[in-house]
């Protein structure tokens, strides 16, 4: 039998993806998200509670605004679905990991603190990699709570020790991406590494601890290569001057190492 406390990320989930919506659509224009009420970006008419229900109210609206009747843009039903997959991940993963044979569930196998921690990094990488791919930035509003977040997360479960571990690999992120960052500018006299990648890479391994940080960094490499192949295929041309977002693949990388370190 499901233990009720696993349905509260599911619960909670829509909520997060409506929110992580406004940030990915807002941050990217350098709009307030934090004290403007969201509205129609047609006519700008202010959604009223029932317009704001995560999934429902965009399925009831036929996606379309009930004042000016304009097409609502389905990023929001994407992301609000997409962070719901975030808490199934995050338990397929430990169910995957922890039984062999079957998948029982037992209210010892999941603690609901360390689960929403999860969830929560999930959802940021999620917000972040989203933002990245739309304008190749990565805000610092969310790449230095996600650092924080993770040095605490790191205290409360492991204690100084915990807090220590997380601390240098934070450090040691953010000084390999820096030098690699530099190094690229100074070699090809142009950025290659994003302040924001630096930032993240700092903040996975706030949430991912010193030994996984070479895995998150060759998983990210390797999706970044994958990504670029693509691109070249797909323009039928090849440049060294193609740009990249690099965010996603981090961010990619990070979750699956958080995943495995966590299900363990």
């Amino acid at each position: 039998m499901m233990p009720l406390a696993l349905l509260v990320p599911f619960i909670i989930a829509p909520f997060i993806g409506s929110f992580l919506g406004v940030l990915v659509r807002r941050i990217p224009r350098g709009e307030s998200f934090a004290m403007s009420r969201s509205h129609c970006e047609d006519c700008h008419v202010a959604l009223r509670a029932h317009e704001m229900i995560p999934v429902l109210s965009y399925l009831l609206q036929k996606g379309k605004c009930r004042q000016c009747g304009s097409r609502i843009d389905p990023h929001h039903l994407r992301i609000e679905l997409a962070a719901l997959a975030v808490p199934a991940c995050v338990i397929t993963a430990r169910l995957l990991m922890n039984h062999e044979q079957g998948f029982p569930f037992a209210d010892d196998d999941f603690s609901l603190p360390l689960l929403l921690a999860d969830c929560f990094l999930g959802w940021i990488l999620l917000a972040l990699a989203w933002i990245d791919r739309i304008c190749m930035r990565l805000p610092d509003v969310l790449t230095l709570p996600l650092l924080l977040t993770g040095l605490a997360e790191g205290f409360l479960s492991a204690g100084a020790d915990g807090l220590l571990d997380r601390t240098l690999a934070a450090a040691c992120g953010w000084s390999l991406f820096a030098l690699v960052a530099y190094g690229y500018r100074v070699l090809r006299g142009r950025a290659g590494l994003g302040g924001g990648d630096v930032k993240l890479l700092a903040a996975g391994g706030a949430w991912v601890g010193l030994a996984a940080l070479p895995i998150v960094v060759v998983m990210a490499s390797a999706f970044g290569i994958v990504i670029a192949l693509a691109t070249i295929l797909r323009a039928r041309r090849f440049s060294m001057t193609i740009m990249v977002p690099f965010g996603p693949c981090l961010a990619a990388a990070i979750w699956l190492a958080r995943l495995t370190l966590t299900a363990q």
